[in-house]
């Protein structure tokens, strides 16, 4: 029996189609080998004899597997505490400024609110035009909250693209009949927020979670205007300075002449630049890992309207 019209395109579309699966699925191997490679030399440079490193032998696995970089790196006073700051900013931080973003965005997201337009222009007026930091240093230290935890707890605190993708989120999930049948019952717009739209905005609110929590991490440049006791700075400061000593340490001893403790210390320099990198990345890296599921779904949600 002869094939007919219909089965051939089936069977020519089929062939496309598996054509198109296979030049995809090569396309996202050969494109997720060229994000984590960088990250897994990172991470083998950082246990690898820095001899190996500099002299660019290292590709694909640890050569003379050492750990002296993480000793030395864990001998630095200021690491641990570093460490407990930035947590603390993160976890603190993170949750206060996601808070607030919630309760910003829900009323941006509902149409029968007033202000929506004219608070929206202005809040998208200081994405694109702010006071400067000057003026914004002075008032922070009118304020007090210089050389305070709560400085990198309130400066910055909200960040308007989280703001916009949050209310969208709650437009995407606003239903309109549930909101007026709340309503009819009496619940009111503050029982309405915590009884029902947040328990079915889970991924958005995690997603903001992690955004803020990632942000209060990596950020040091707050952190190196407003804070200079060391008792409240965050790992990235930290660490900022751990290699500016390795650095000055080396050029101290370029001077000398030393050329046998020159080479000793740039092989430690080598070595705790890529552990600092690790030590600095790794945290969040096990938290997004952790929380990829609702973040896929906050995002995608959140990008449904404008």
């Amino acid at each position: 029996m002869k094939k007919t019209s219909a089965e051939s395109k089936k069977i020519k579309s089929s062939r496309e189609d598996l054509v198109f699966e296979i030049v995809t699925k090569a396309l996202l191997i050969v494109a997720c080998l060229i994000v984590l490679y960088p990250l897994y030399f990172i991470v083998i440079a950082s246990i690898s004899n820095p001899d190996y490193v500099i002299a660019g032998k290292l590709s694909l696995y640890p050569i003379d597997v050492t750990f002296s970089g993480y000793r030395r790196i864990f001998k630095f006073k200021n690491l641990m505490n570093g460490y407990k700051n930035s947590f603390f900013y993160a976890i603190f931080g993170g949750s206060l400024s996601a808070a607030l973003t919630l309760f910003a965005a829900y009323p941006l997201s509902k149409k029968d609110f007033s202000g929506r337009k004219p608070f929206t222009v202005f809040l998208l007026i200081t994405m694109f035009f702010q006071g400067g930091m000057i003026p914004l240093y002075i008032v922070v230290n009118r304020l007090g909250l210089r050389n305070t935890p709560y400085v990198l707890l309130i400066v910055n605190g909200i960040q308007v693209w989280n703001l916009l993708v949050t209310s969208s989120y709650f437009k995407s999930n606003h239903i309109e009949s549930l909101s007026e049948a709340a309503e009819i019952d009496g619940c009111s717009h503050f029982g309405y927020f915590f009884k029902i739209l947040l328990p079915i905005s889970k991924p958005i609110i995690i997603t903001m979670l992690l955004f803020y929590a990632v942000w209060q991490w990596n950020d040091f440049f707050r952190a190196m205007i407003y804070l200079d006791k060391p008792d409240y700075q965050p790992l990235q400061i930290v660490l900022k300075d751990l290699l500016a000593t390795a650095q000055v340490s080396s050029a101290i001893y370029d001077l000398m002449e030393d050329q046998e403790a020159l080479t000793e210390m740039l092989r430690a320099a080598e070595q705790m630049k890529y552990g600092v990198i690790v030590m600095a990345t790794l945290p969040m890296m096990v938290v997004y890992l952790i929380m990829q599921e609702y973040f896929v779904q906050g995002i995608t949600m959140g990008s449904v309207k404008g």
